[in-house]
């Protein structure tokens, strides 16, 4: 009799932990009291307090008691989030629909072993408040809802009310990022003519953060963009911008970005192009027309912003075409700032900075923007303001031959088999893409003109860890203007033992081209990991990768120059924490900063200054006294190169506003041109500078 009621407790047990799992009860356990439904103190906080969620960005979610005269705690919880809809796990993509929780390393919280994406308490030591990180699901997956059950102390507990249950939707108004809806393949038989207007929004009222002084200035560059094919796209987040992008962004002029776009011609229906608007009128309003067809029912636009350092709004393969086999009337879209990954600069006016080596086109979020002269800084992440808009109009359909039964005898005749699994990514670590394929079913309809047109082949990007240690080389085609030296030698390891990196670095020998100008073209710095020799504590022997792998960091910086003129001396690089509470204190220092030696200075002799006299070279010649400094000196010729006194500063180039001014010097020996280039020294010393006030 014992034993069979001890086999019926388990077998009770076993069920109701079953069912448990099953339904993934919110209810807490051992509380055999019902809810209260009195008023209390807690509730769901996003930080940032923000109203929609963007795909893929990472927000910090907080369950905390509302402090009033004294701050209320908690002993346990269960937080979780689900898809409004019913299904909440996406098995073809292996990824949960509502997004996925991430700890903070906060020790009081753990991922639930009970129900799925779920976040519970790890002891019932009362606590104020928690935290865990949120990762937004993909684009199209809808709305989501926090449900949050609080056990205040003993049998007191909350569950379902408006404070503990908080619905977060995916940004409600369309943005330049969102073209998920893409049809792969259109069936609209009518071409289609669109009006397109582009809207700006951009003004010191509605970003009035470091807005420009000189309003002026502010103005967005011709609109330039094209109706194109589904397997092209002229500019695309996380690839690096083209050279016609960079030419817009360094002097606003489109015309090598047009030449692209005419050289894909069989990707393109119409090259879009409508006047760039400028104060004062520069939250007005420009215009263009184009046409989409079956072929051709995306589109791409760009505008550069300026002054700025190379940001731009734009959209990037928005499809027009309806699955229903109709255009779309009309559309309205937000425009938010991309950075095009050319220039490292943080302000509408910084000076230029190239970004080196160029990095991927980028979003600018307030979350991720870490830098507070930023104007898109915000430390709450509350929602940016939209930049500009653009308008999409249909104004008319143009009648194509197109009936059912050409159609099905079309589809018959190019028919396809099923598309292959996605190939290996491309690359071996870092960035990549992977392609899948499908074939005709008949070999000979790939030689059909009209079968042609059908996409064969399908790119998606792919990301494989490690990340690279050394940034690809640049390509073989080198501009002359763009002339560098060798690189030098190798610092020493960061690291006196255990993982560190090592640096070397070359410089642009033609001081009167424009870093920015070269570089699609080349890189100036580049860093790999190194290890000098074993620790003796075996924890200092972690590679960084792994130590700082839970902490929200920032990208790391071009190593500074060197602190010294000459001799030993030290270049440092840095990053921040995206994470501004105090679980950023559990990131170890390491992870922020990194030093390495110089090895490119010159030595220090006698404190490098003496007077050299430069020969005459004729008799009526008279002598020149120059007085030589740490950087006039360079020890990569057989001959020092001796350089002149700097002359004095020009004036300011600017009658009114921000201009510059500058100071010159001379190579004096070698005289030599092809020597001179090896002296590697600054001959034009060019400042900011700024003339009167400008009237408006």
């Amino acid at each position: 009799m014992i034993i069979r009621s001890i086999f019926f407790a388990a077998f009770v047990l076993y069920f109701s932990i079953s069912s448990a799992i099953k339904i993934c009860d919110r209810k807490p356990t051992s509380i055999s009291t019902p809810k209260s439904t009195n008023p209390h103190p807690f509730r769901i906080v996003f930080k940032g307090n923000i109203e929609y969620y963007t795909p893929g960005t990472t927000y910090t979610v907080l369950l905390q008691g509302i402090r009033t005269t004294a701050t209320p705690s908690f002993t346990s919880f269960i937080l979780m989030v689900e898809s409004e809809e019913s299904q909440n796990y996406d098995d073809e993509n292996n990824d949960f629909i509502s997004g996925k929780f991430q700890l903070t390393g906060d020790v009081r919280t753990k991922i639930s072993e009970v129900c799925p994406n779920t976040v519970t308490q790890t002891s019932l030591i009362p606590k104020s408040e928690v935290q865990v990180f949120w990762t937004a699901p993909s684009s199209g997956s809808g709305c989501v809802v926090f449900r949050a059950t609080i056990v205040e102390y003993r049998d007191i507990w909350y569950m379902d009310d408006d404070q503990l249950n908080k619905r977060i939707c995916e940004e409600s108004n369309e943005s330049n990022d969102d073209n998920a809806n893409v049809v792969y393949e259109c069936c609209a038989c009518h071409e289609a003519k669109f009006e397109l207007t582009f809207e700006g929004l951009w003004s010191r009222h509605t970003h009035p953060k470091d807005y420009p002084d000189d309003n002026w200035q502010t103005r967005f560059s011709d609109v330039i963009g094209a109706s194109h094919t589904i397997d092209y796209r002229f500019w695309e987040q996380d690839q690096v911008a083209s050279d016609g992008m960079n030419s817009i962004a360094q002097s606003g002029t489109t015309s090598t970005l047009e030449s692209e776009l005419k050289s894909k011609s069989d990707k393109i229906r119409t090259i879009i192009k409508a006047r760039g608007i400028s104060y004062p009128n520069v939250t007005g309003k420009t215009f263009a027309v184009f046409r989409v067809d079956q072929d051709h029912h995306l589109i791409s636009v760009v505008s550069f912003m300026y002054p700025s350092p190379d940001w731009f709004v734009g959209i990037s393969g928005l499809e027009l075409c309806l699955p229903n086999c109709n255009w779309i009337t009309n559309k309205t879209i937000n425009l938010y700032p991309w950075d095009a990954g050319i220039d490292s600069g943080v302000t509408y006016n910084s000076s230029d900075m190239p970004q080196v080596p160029i990095m991927n086109i980028e979003r600018v979020w307030p979350s991720n923007t870490n830098d507070m002269r930023s104007p898109f800084y915000d430390q709450s992440g509350a929602q940016m303001k939209p930049i500009a808009k653009l308008h999409l109009m249909r104004q008319r359909l143009y009648e194509k031959s197109c009936s059912e039964e050409e159609s099905k005898t079309e589809s018959a005749v190019c028919d396809t088999g099923p598309w292959s699994d996605w190939d290996e990514c491309s690359v071996t670590c870092g960035k990549g893409y992977s392609n899948r394929y499908r074939q005709y079913k008949n070999p000979e309809d790939a030689h059909k003109p009209h079968c042609s047109k059908r996409s064969m082949t399908q790119r998606k990007g792919c990301y494989v860890l490690p990340s690279c240690a050394i940034e690809t080389e640049e390509t073989d085609t080198i501009d002359p203007k763009c002339d560098v030296t060798a690189f030098g030698q190798w610092s020493d390891c960061s690291a006196e033992c255990g993982p560190g990196v090592m640096a070397r670095f070359r410089t642009i020998l033609n001081e009167e081209v424009t870093p920015k100008y070269c570089l699609g073209r080349m890189f100036l710095q580049q860093t790999i990991p190194c290890e000098s020799k074993p620790c003796q504590d075996e924890r200092d022997n972690v590679d960084l990768g792994i130590i700082c792998s839970n902490c929200s960091l920032t990208k790391w910086s071009l190593w500074s120059p060197c602190n010294m003129k000459c001799g030993t001396g030290q270049r440092d690089r840095h990053r921040m924490n995206f994470d501004k509470t105090a679980a950023s204190e559990n990131c170890d220092p390491r992870c922020y900063t990194q030093t390495i030696n110089c090895t490119d200075n010159p030595p220090c002799e006698n404190n490098m200054r003496m007077e050299t006299t430069i020969s005459p070279s004729s008799e009526n010649t008279p002598v020149t006294s120059v007085t030589l400094n740490p950087d006039d000196i360079s020890d990569d010729s057989t001959e020092k190169c001796l350089l002149s006194n700097w002359s004095k500063f020009s004036s300011c180039n600017a009658i009114c506003g921000p201009g510059f001014k500058e100071r010159t010097r001379t190579i004096l020996s070698p005289t030599d041109p092809l020597e001179q280039k090896k002296c590697r020294k600054k001959l034009v010393d060019r400042r900011n500078c700024r003339g009167r006030q400008c009237s408006t």
